[in-house]
């Protein structure tokens, strides 16, 4: 979903810079139906109309709220409030939003291996909830990824809400894709407060921890680390380890 957006943006930038002085001065309604054509011609894509606004300095794109449905992927819907993006040439450097909700396919984790602590069942549901999102995220690895900060991202499955991270953001950390969250809400698991969630993938591995308060909390409780490390991602049967 990010290198598509990416690569429109791209090409969008791209012909307002060749259509010269009246591109400059026309740059918005360009920008604007440029990025709509490009939307439409993607296949499996299908969004609102979008509104595109250039800075004078061409440093800077806001793009007004969206709402898209793909075909393919492990992406089926999102939607976005006004994304304001930061641009080195023809490059996006860092986009930041104030929300943004990400609607995935289920996930069949049948076949998926995983072992660890004896504490882990107390946290069953959110490690699958983490395992699913580390396949989602390996599956969708990308090595030139732009920086992405989100105050508020809600992700859901099927159209039912898994997890709402605030503080959100996602970077590069060397070849791994990084997200970072301050601060996790879990619905299916009420009585966990989820802090400092980072979790960093490659195709074919990652790793998440986290910090878990159980409620009711004991006075002096200090918080727990959770670690998933995920192996074989990409393969048949992919295999996790959990530590609690």
């Amino acid at each position: 979903m990010e290198r598509l957006v990416i690569a429109l943006v791209r090409m969008v930038l791209l012909m307002a810079l060749v259509l010269g002085a009246f591109a400059y001065a026309c740059r918005n309604s360009l920008g604007t139906a440029l990025f709509s054509r490009a939307l439409s011609r993607q296949s499996g894509l299908r969004c609102t109309q979008p509104d595109v606004q250039i800075s004078a300095s061409l440093t800077q794109i806001r793009v007004a709220p969206l709402r898209c449905q793909l075909a393919q992927g492990p992406v089926k819907a999102f939607e976005t409030s006004e994304a304001r993006l930061r641009l080195l040439g023809l490059r996006i450097r860092a986009a930041h939003l104030d929300f943004a909700a990400v609607d995935y396919h289920d996930r069949d984790v049948s076949r998926v291996r995983a072992n660890g602590s004896k504490d882990a069942p107390n946290v069953s549901t959110l490690r699958q909830l983490l395992m699913k999102t580390m396949l989602d995220a390996s599956e969708m690895y990308a090595l030139d990824a732009p920086a992405v900060s989100v105050n508020k991202l809600t992700a859901k499955r099927d159209g039912r809400v898994q997890l709402v991270m605030h503080g959100f953001k996602k970077t590069m950390d060397g070849p791994w894709n990084r997200s970072q969250a301050e601060r996790v809400e879990c619905p299916d698991e009420p009585r966990l407060a989820v802090r400092d969630l980072d979790m960093r993938v490659l195709p074919r591995s990652g790793t998440v921890s986290a910090a878990l308060l159980f409620a009711p909390q004991a006075e002096g409780e200090r918080a727990r680390e959770l670690k998933l490390e995920g192996r074989q991602l990409d393969g048949f049967r992919p295999r996790f380890t959990t530590a609690l």
